[in-house]
């Protein structure tokens, strides 16, 4: 019975402390579920304030010792596997077939020979247009950033122990902020996500993977990948929310969803 009665004590007090720290907590779980409401309300403008939070805290903090910390560690078949899924964020993967396909809906619309059919197939041409715009306007706005900013690489690091600046450059080594294959990624899925929403977990499953593999990989930053990737899902969802203003759908419905609808 004594160890019986040693068990049923430290179980007692083991609850009374948790139950201390859950009242000490009382604040923050106010503030947790507030900030909670508050993002869900403008889940645009917080997720900019988290990623400008990240990149900050990446830049000052994590960057370089976690950059460091996988340059020796990974290697091998490992970093081989890696370097092979990077290659989905190679901007030609998505954007070529989207631009040869919108182009061929918009001929096939103008040789249409009835009205209904010439306007459904400029409808459709909307479809992977909306993927070639959003992968497009990103990756200039991408571009753009990369030259204005200048953020040396981390082989930079690496090589010479330069983590710096070096604005209004083009060069391979002072383009590293923000990540084009993570901000060509999520562009391209998030994209797909709102085409295709049936999927949607697939597809922002292939976006991390492609962030993953250029911090994995040594080739960014984090905070590089954390803003590409804020960079590509922003531009899309503007994109998206303008098209659907001007009330065009790109949401692909297919037959046994609307099935499940009824």
């Amino acid at each position: 019975m004594r160890l019986l009665d040693f068990i049923v004590r430290q179980w007692e007090r083991g609850g009374n402390r948790a139950t201390l720290v859950w009242e000490e907590l009382a604040g923050f779980r106010s503030f947790s579920a507030g900030q909670w409401a508050r993002t869900r309300r403008h889940p645009r403008t917080w997720a900019t304030v988290y990623c400008a939070l990240a990149v900050v805290v990446g830049y000052f903090l994590l960057d370089r010792p976690l950059a460091r910390w996988l340059k020796a560690h990974v290697s091998g078949e490992f970093e081989g596997f890696w370097k092979t899924v990077t290659h989905l964020g190679l901007g030609g993967v998505w954007m070529i077939p989207a631009g040869v396909l919108t182009l061929g809906l918009i001929l096939s619309a103008l040789a249409a020979p009835g009205l209904e059919k010439r306007a459904r197939l400029r409808r459709a041409a909307w479809v992977p247009g909306f993927l070639f715009l959003s992968m497009a306007v990103s990756g200039i706005a991408g571009n753009i950033i990369k030259m204005l900013v200048g953020r040396t690489r981390p082989a930079a690091l690496f090589d010479s122990n330069v983590y710096d600046f070096v604005p209004l450059t083009r060069g391979y080594l002072t383009n590293s902020f923000p990540s084009g294959h993570s901000q060509a990624s999520f562009a391209a899925m998030t994209a797909l996500a709102l085409i295709f929403p049936r999927y949607d977990l697939a597809f922002f499953t292939v976006a991390l993977l492609v962030a993953l593999s250029r911090i994995l990989t040594t080739v960014h930053f984090l905070s590089d990948v954390v803003a590409g990737a804020w960079l590509g899902t922003m531009v899309t969802l503007a994109l998206h929310s303008l098209l659907t203003k001007r009330g065009i759908d790109v949401r692909v419905r297919f037959e046994r969803d609307k099935k499940l609808a009824e």
